[in-house]
């Protein structure tokens, strides 16, 4: 038995110094994690995004509560950090210490994380090239989160949200002048705000004549000159053009020989029932060609031109363009070379009036088709444009008005034509024409009327003097009132019943 004691002696003495051991190692504790602390690192992008550093003492192991209400974050070593997006405002951070043994120490630190006003707030507002009414706009800055565009049309108004690289499109319901507002958000409390006043206008169509203030009529400029063309009283009015605003271009000295000026307008040119056009143009020198091109905006390569020579300087004149199209394209670019082909010398011109050409004063017959030209009889006359059987010195013209006072016409029997253009008598107060008649002494009277009420007119003779041959007679409507003159009424042999005769007229204009 001495010797079991001994043995079991020897066994339990090891393992009383082995749990003496263990008990030694239990003892040995650091204490709870201490000196907490957090360094955040705020990017200075308004991204809300923050670097979260923790340090202490006695840590094995890391926890962070944002303070925003999203969840804890995993356990992470000492040294390590995070990353975190916050919203602009102020946050009680929470860190959460733990050493080897499990103790735990928290330890809050509050974060401020506030946003810049975004910098270079840059606006594009552009117009769509087809309908006016439309409107887009873009923008872009630094430290942006979005923008709010504002069109300025109701109150209150609903903003349009748009990120970089986006597009708010508005289309205005009326024409006016309105404030554009777009607001770069920062995320939070700062912004930037832009703004800019747009006018809106009626769409732009033939004819241009500058007279419309609900119209904008934008010509840019290239090749030199001006950016864009004023439009200004009318320096010399006269019986072509008495219009009282129109276009000023002057070509520079030594601009490019292909300098000019060009307008888009909203619709494509209708060229259905003609392909002339016309322009009123002033220039200082006789023989100036005048280049009248039209494109298609969207495709420059798609065009049609013709030059046509000014005749007389220091004076209006109607220039007729004849535009070879192709009626498969469009054409809404009008582009106005002057001097084409010759670099500038500092010469202004004005022009006005760009439409197709008008059914007006002055009527040579030569513009139109024959066919264009709508004469209506009355009172068993009629009338209608042919070739000229009485080419001579006196009317060489190649077409004109043949005319037949049938038999036992009325004594008031004749023909009329309307016009596009009102005739001002204040602008030539005679009627000039060219006239054949089979006799002398044949009055021939000719009136106006108001198209849209008959009872409305005024009338002036004049006679013949002349048997067989082409003269000019003149009307005189000295000291008559201005009206809605648009229809050109002619008498042959006015007052005496018809005998189935041919008269012939021509070259109907204005004169002093």
């Amino acid at each position: 038995m001495k010797n079991i004691f001994k043995i079991l002696s020897i066994f339990i003495i090891p393992l009383l110094f082995g749990c003496s051991d263990d008990d030694g190692l239990t003892d040995v504790d650091n204490g709870a994690p201490v000196n907490l602390a957090m360094d955040f690192t705020i990017t200075q992008d308004n991204s809300g995004l923050v670097t979260i550093l923790p340090t202490g003492e006695n840590a094995n192991a890391f926890q962070v509560d944002f303070g925003d209400g999203s969840e804890l974050s995993e356990k992470f070593a000492p040294g390590g950090s995070l990353e975190h997006i916050y919203p602009e405002g102020s946050y009680e951070v929470k860190l959460i210490a733990t050493n080897l043994s499990g103790d735990q120490t928290e330890y809050v630190q509050t974060l401020d994380v506030s946003f810049a006003a975004p910098e270079n707030l840059v606006v594009t507002i552009t117009r769509d090239s087809v309908n006016p009414f439309i409107v887009q706009v873009q923008a872009e800055a630094d430290f942006e989160t979005n923008f709010l565009v504002y069109f300025g049309e109701t109150t209150p108004e609903d903003p349009i949200s748009i990120l970089e690289g986006e597009t708010a499109t508005h289309e205005y319901q009326n024409i006016g002048t309105y404030t554009i507002t777009v607001i770069a958000q920062s995320g939070g409390t700062q912004t930037t705000t832009y703004t800019e006043e747009i006018q809106i206008f009626h769409p732009m169509g033939l004819p241009v004549t500058f007279e419309n203030p609900d119209l904008n009529y934008l010509f840019y400029t290239f090749g030199g000159g001006e950016p864009v063309l004023p439009i200004i009283d009318n320096p010399a009015p006269n019986g072509v053009n008495n219009s009282a605003k129109v276009a000023e271009y002057t070509k520079p000295a030594g601009s490019e020989t292909w300098a000019g000026t060009v307008l888009t307008l909203n619709e494509s040119i209708d060229f259905s029932t003609s392909n002339k056009l016309s322009v009123d143009v002033y220039s200082p020198a006789a023989g100036t060609p005048v280049l009248l091109k039209l494109e298609d905006h969207t495709n420059p390569d798609i065009f049609v031109e013709t030059i046509v020579n000014t005749t007389t300087s220091g004076q209006w004149e109607r220039l007729v363009f004849e535009m070879a199209i192709d009626p498969t394209q469009s054409y809404t670019n009008v582009v106005l070379f002057f001097n084409f082909n010759v670099s500038g010398a500092g010469e202004t011109y004005y022009f006005d009036n760009i439409q197709k050409v008008p059914m007006a004063l002055p009527l040579d017959f030569e513009v139109f088709a024959p066919e264009d030209y709508v004469f209506t009889g009355f009172g068993g006359a009629g009338s209608a444009v042919e070739l000229n059987p009485f080419v001579d010195g006196t009317n060489p013209s190649e077409h004109v008005v043949k005319g037949n006072k049938g038999m036992n016409a009325e004594t008031w029997a004749g023909t009329f034509i309307n016009l596009d253009q009102a005739v001002d008598f204040s602008q030539g107060s005679k009627i000039s024409m060219k006239f054949r008649s089979p006799q002398a002494g044949v009055t021939v009277l000719v009136k106006f009327e108001n198209p849209d009420d008959a009872t409305l007119f005024v009338e002036a003779p004049a006679v013949t003097t002349v048997a067989d041959g082409w003269e000019t007679i003149e009307a005189d409507f000295t000291g008559m009132p201005l009206g809605n003159w648009k229809r050109l009424v002619v008498f042959y042999d006015f007052g005496n019943p018809g005998t189935g005769t041919d008269y012939y007229f021509d070259d109907v204009e204005q004169v002093n």
